[in-house]
């Protein structure tokens, strides 16, 4: 199985610079049956966010990127009404 997710070819479906908000919405795709990475461009002895060098980027697997979307699109419009 290790191969198999090694192999495939990921996308990024979003990017934020608040490691904690790339978390839930990691939690929140692996809760549906989605597994994905996070990819980070911090680098641990600069602890501040500058632009793309705090970035947080959400990854899935080609296959699963529309409904990774979907699911992040429904989170984030719950989270501003």
């Amino acid at each position: 199985m290790a191969d198999e997710k090694s192999s495939q070819k990921w996308v990024e479906i979003y990017a934020t610079t608040s490691e904690y908000e790339a978390r839930i919405i990691k939690g929140l795709l692996e809760s549906e049956g989605i597994f994905c990475l996070l990819r980070s461009s911090r680098v641990a002895q600069f602890p501040f966010d500058i632009g793309q060098l705090g970035e947080v980027k959400i990854m899935v697997p080609m296959t699963e990127v529309e409904t990774g979307k979907q699911i992040l699109q429904d989170y984030l419009t719950d989270r501003t009404e």
